[in-house]
């Protein structure tokens, strides 16, 4: 969103566009759609959005797999929206991650907190190109229902 604050890079002006952390992916392959990725969450989103992708296309998880790992999130840049807070060098990091990463992350420097979820109701949905058959996942951390057809 536009922020009031003289200099700020999205200070508002004529002509110009709000920064925004509305965002959903659709993945190809071979030239067709593969996937759909979308998580709300304000600035978490872009953040979650890739964990999402990289559940999936890296470590090889379904759907709902995708959506139920658990997630991580920085706040150290000025959040878009009213007041614009910033936890410089602040990590989020939800329960599932393990002690051990945590444990490293503090050692080089993270300010590690534990909130309750990190982004809510993400979804996924894939579709296999050769047989069309429709794959969907929905995040359990709030009302979220994955639908396919």
């Amino acid at each position: 969103m536009f922020n009031l604050q003289a200099g700020h890079p999205n200070v508002i002006n004529p002509g110009k566009r709000p920064r925004t952390t509305l965002v959903n992916y659709i993945v190809e392959t071979q030239g067709q759609p593969f996937a759909t990725f979308g998580c709300p969450g304000g600035d978490h989103q872009v953040q979650g959005n890739l964990q999402l992708m990289l559940n999936m296309l890296v470590f090889g998880m379904n759907p709902q797999e995708a959506v139920e790992a658990p997630r991580f999130a920085t706040d150290s840049v000025p959040n878009s929206f009213f007041p614009h807070v910033y936890h410089p060098g602040q990590l989020s990091v939800e329960d599932g991650i393990d002690s051990d990463v945590i444990y490293e992350l503090k050692v080089k420097g993270h300010k590690v907190v534990k909130p309750t979820v990190c982004g809510l109701g993400a979804t996924v949905t894939t579709r296999n190109l050769d047989t069309g058959v429709m794959n969907a996942g929905a995040d359990p951390r709030r009302a979220c229902y994955a639908l396919a057809w």
